[in-house]
């Protein structure tokens, strides 16, 4: 039996700095890869430091520019987008469409790890696909 590409890995687990589903590497290291982890990124078609696309953040959060907001909030955005869903002013709720829209995801073994490990129940559904990801790269 092989073992995992993730086994023996030491991740951060913390979770102080945004309170999130998952650990605050994990946004950390998308922040990184997506904008430099510059937090008030703004362009025509991305805003925030986890580079969202205008319109997803519309959809997920009823602004445009989430550059404005505080690094926090704008994570749980982005794991409203990914894990957990929402429900806009109008009453529709908005299914999470999963964490692999994001290409600094799918093509960062340390960011798979994280929801490879992750025990938290919204990301189950993930898990299997970001291991299998995970396991290509290695």
């Amino acid at each position: 039996m092989s073992t995992p590409a993730h086994a023996g890995t030491d991740l951060d687990l913390s979770r102080r700095i945004y309170g999130a589903i998952m650990a605050d590497a994990y946004y950390d290291g998308l922040a990184q890869c997506e904008t430099g982890s510059t937090w008030t990124h703004s362009t025509r078609s991305y805003t925030g430091g986890l580079g969202i696309y205008r319109g997803t953040a519309h959809r997920w959060s009823g602004r445009r520019n989430l550059a404005t907001l505080t690094p926090r909030h704008q994570v749980r955005i982005a794991d409203r987008i990914a894990f957990s869903g929402w429900t806009n002013k109008a009453g529709e709720y908005v299914w999470p469409v999963g964490p692999f829209g994001w290409g600094c995801v799918k093509n960062s073994p340390r960011l798979l790890r994280y929801i490879c490990q992750s025990k938290h129940k919204r990301v189950q559904k993930y898990r299997a696909r970001a291991c299998r990801l995970e396991a290509q790269h290695g």
